[in-house]
């Protein structure tokens, strides 16, 4: 699916609230097709924003729960989440980083454990590699993630189902 041939604006805001809602949903597991399940898990920090410029308002959340009170409430004022910390598992990889909405930017990305190296080893150019592809391991399943939501946002299945039932989980 081509991003630039959409509709909508970069929606980066509504697809941090979506996929919000999606890791609620299943107690944090998401289907991606051809992959399996993946884990994420909003954690210790959110931060929702509306309006622009002089007018805009931000809430920052922070804890160990995504389930923050107070980040429902902004939603329910219609603040979109602008940056998030989350967990990604991974098979038994587990990453943690904070994503900014606007920009599709990851922030300090804390890869899982890798092999058990000193700077002593020899093999720095296998520790540099192995990094490039957990980096892109990372990236590349938030690119799933979404298109997946991309794929939902643009089908008649969001109009009729999907909005209704994430405005449900926002007023609860």
């Amino acid at each position: 699916m081509d991003i630039a041939k959409t509709d909508l604006p970069f929606p980066g805001r509504e697809f941090l609230t979506w996929l919000w809602f999606k890791s609620e949903e299943r107690d944090g597991a998401i289907m991606i097709p051809d992959v399996g399940d993946i884990q994420v898990t909003f954690m210790r920090r959110l931060v929702l924003e509306s309006g622009e410029g002089l007018y805009s308002e931000t809430v920052v959340c922070r804890g160990f729960h995504a389930d923050l009170k107070e980040g429902k409430a902004a939603l329910r004022e219609d603040k979109k989440i602008k940056e998030a910390r989350l967990k990604l598992g991974i098979g038994t990889d587990e990453y943690e980083f904070t994503f900014k909405a606007d920009g599709f930017q990851f922030q300090t990305l804390k890869l899982p454990a890798t092999m058990n190296m000193t700077e002593e080893d020899d093999d720095k150019e296998g520790r540099l590699l192995e990094r490039i592809y957990l980096i892109e391991t990372a990236m590349r399943t938030m690119e799933q993630l979404f298109f997946l939501f991309l794929k939902k946002r643009l089908s008649p299945e969001w109009a009729a189902e999907e909005i209704l039932r994430l405005k449900k989980w926002i007023r609860e």
